[in-house]
């Protein structure tokens, strides 16, 4: 773990230095500016270990504060260090090439700079907008009538998104109005606060079919007693590695690999979960990340956890992890994969090009088309 961490800092330290490096040589030199950029670069480096520290030791307001400022500049750093290796790609093409290229200093901090600004400022807007995306299945294993899911994911609740945002996703679902309610995973982030008074607001929904949730990996980082805490006060039932049956149709959920269970205990407990459902019933498992297990017999996963990049392009790198993005994925043996952009954010409380999202998805009653 101390492995994984030191890596992870010295990835975005270098991010830093390769961006701040930028400024100092598009600006006039200082010791002024050399210490401001330094200190700069530093201490937004280590910024999430402080609010970590902070959060510990019980100062949420100063936490939340120092949230919005880190997290806000990493959604910005980001988008800056994309776009100014594009730039440098091209500067060097140029000069591969011998095609004159004026685009040097002040003028290359600016056209780098004010993109990502903009860029930014649009994503922040974006991850507002919650978009409705609605999924029908028609299916003899459900022989009358209709149900309809709702599904919430990777909600983050916390420093950052707290109750304005838990507002938006409730009325959302109002609007909906579900027959069953599920959240699969990183509804809270693990760097909570007010969680026990945001946790009474989704009893306000009172679905017919009720509101089940599976853990994910930010549950297990907010730790095990809390995350069950939350949910209980929330009213959804927690599905560890079992099933329920609701309008007719199997609800089988279970934990995320955070939790550590292992790569023989999980298959282990989602079949011995899914054995549990009654024979010709959709089945609809509730997993955390996208991965689709061989010879695990399910209708419908659905799914969350990559947010499908968030900010573009990191949506690349979330491909080359797990093969898929989000989005709807049919495997010729039948078994269909929804794997929700998130609903909400992490880290930055941006997205661009990936608006977040609540899936409806209707399970109709009779012959699937071929």
């Amino acid at each position: 773990m101390l492995i994984f961490l030191g890596l992870i800092f010295l990835i975005y330290g270098g991010l830093h230095y390769y961006a701040l490096s930028r400024a100092w040589q598009a600006l006039p030199h200082s010791m002024v500016l050399a210490a401001g950029l330094v200190a700069w670069g530093v201490f937004m480096t280590f910024a999430p270990l402080l609010i970590w520290f902070l959060v510990k030791q019980g100062w949420h307001g100063v936490a939340a504060v120092l949230s919005w400022l880190a997290y806000c500049w990493m959604g910005f750093l980001f988008l800056f260090c994309c776009i100014a290796l594009a730039v440098d790609v091209a500067g060097l093409l140029a000069r591969v090439f011998g095609v004159s290229w004026q685009i040097r200093g002040l003028t290359a901090l600016l056209v780098t700079a004010l993109p990502a600004l903009a860029l930014a400022g649009y994503a922040f807007f974006e991850a507002g907008q919650i978009r409705v995306e609605r999924l029908t299945f028609t299916t003899p294993k459900l022989p009358a009538g209709r149900v309809t899911i709702a599904q919430i994911s990777d909600l983050h609740l916390g420093l950052i998104q707290g109750d304005p945002f838990v507002e938006r996703v409730i009325t959302k679902l109002r609007e909906l109005r579900p027959d069953i309610v599920v959240a699969t995973g990183d509804v809270i982030d693990g760097q909570g606060d007010d969680l026990a008074k945001l946790a009474p607001r989704f009893r306000e929904l009172a679905p017919p079919g009720g509101m089940y949730a599976v853990l994910g990996n930010h549950e297990a980082y907010a730790g095990l007693e809390t995350s069950l805490r939350f949910f209980r006060d929330a009213g959804f039932a927690v599905l560890r590695g079992e099933s329920r049956q609701v309008d007719g149709v199997a609800l089988v959920g279970v934990d995320d690999r955070a939790l550590g269970k292992d790569a023989h205990t999980l298959p282990m407990e989602t079949r011995r979960a899914l054995a549990a459902a009654r024979a010709n019933t959709f089945v609809v498992l509730l997993k955390h990340q996208p991965a689709v297990g061989d010879e695990i017999p399910f209708d419908l996963q659905l799914s969350g956890h990559a947010h499908g990049g968030q900010i573009f392009p990191f949506g690349i790198f979330t491909l080359m992890a797990y093969h898929v993005r989000a989005g709807l994925y049919r495997y010729d043996d039948g078994r269909t994969l929804y794997i929700n952009r998130g609903t909400g954010t992490w880290g930055p409380p941006m997205r661009l090009f990936t608006p977040p999202e609540i899936p409806l998805i209707t399970l109709e009653g009779g012959q699937a088309p071929h």
